[in-house]
């Protein structure tokens, strides 16, 4: 183990990149169906684009950065593109570039997170998805920082539903601060803010925000800025709990409509759905 750890930091060195950080343990990959992007160690993100080499790296904002992670039952999972195309390690040698291809044993991936949160994508041919210290590129290599990417929820800015295990959505009624659940409407509709430490906010339709009050159970809408409107998402299964400042989560009661916090229960676990652009 020594060895391999030293054989590690060697070849990073020789990339000119730091070592990677360590791997954790294996665990069911948690963004099933959901549009993901993946941010590289560089700051650009991972585009499929219109060139004749369509796998490359883009700044913010791009078209092509979006993905949906299309999991299948042996734990792996593959990337479609917004052309309808997966994200493809080829035939070539190691560093080759990654292409796009409709099928095929390339267009499988390993998943695995590093001890730091991090992503790395293992291709059939063992190496990973790999953004190197060059110009915008996106290949494949065994080892290295490239080999991490951070990722982002494509549902950052834009308007979602959280439905409940009981299939109504989180919902802020048109009346005096409070949240319930309901079946429709334009409170369902909440717009998602990502802060830089991994913390969201959900701000109603009225303007204000999802929050966990002080009192024992209590959930809330609250003004800008008000403490117990961050809350910690927990990603399992392509489903989300939301946890509070106060260390419960989100719950749906088993009433006819109704939310409170709760430490644990079949009621906190949400559906995080990202409403189609207007």
């Amino acid at each position: 183990m020594m060895l391999a750890s030293i054989a590690t930091v060697l070849l990073a060195n020789a990339l000119g990149q730091a070592p990677t950080s360590t791997m954790a343990a294996p665990a069911p990959f948690p963004y099933c169906g959901m549009e993901i992007q993946l941010k590289s160690w560089k700051g650009d993100y991972l585009n499929r684009s219109d060139a004749a080499i369509p796998i490359t790296a883009a700044a913010t904002g791009a078209a092509g950065n979006k993905w949906t992670a299309e999991c299948t039952t042996d734990g792996k999972v593959k990337l479609k593109s917004t052309k309808g195309d997966s994200l493809n390690r080829t035939n070539l040698a190691q560093g080759a570039t990654v292409a796009t291809a409709a099928t095929g044993t390339g267009t499988v991936w390993t998943p695995a997170f590093t001890t730091a949160g991090k992503l790395v994508l293992r291709s059939s041919k063992g190496d990973s998805l790999h953004r190197p210290d060059s110009p915008p590129a996106v290949t494949s290599w065994g080892t290295g920082i490239g080999n991490e990417w951070t990722v982002e929820l494509a549902a950052c800015g834009k308007k979602v539903v959280l439905r409940s295990s009981k299939m109504d959505g989180l919902h802020r009624p048109d009346s005096a601060p409070a949240v319930t659940t309901w079946g429709t409407g334009i409170g369902n509709e909440w717009t998602l803010e990502c802060t830089a430490d991994g913390k969201y906010l959900f701000k109603s339709w009225k303007g204000d925000y999802l929050n966990r009050t002080d009192a024992a159970q209590g959930v809330t809408a609250a003004a800008t800025g008000a403490t117990g409107n961050a809350w910690t998402p927990e990603f399992a299964s392509g489903k989300v709990k939301l946890k509070s400042v106060k260390g419960d989560y989100l719950n749906r009661t088993d009433a006819a409509q109704g939310v409170n916090a709760a430490a644990t229960g079949t009621g906190t676990v949400w559906s995080l759905e990202m409403l189609p652009n207007p």
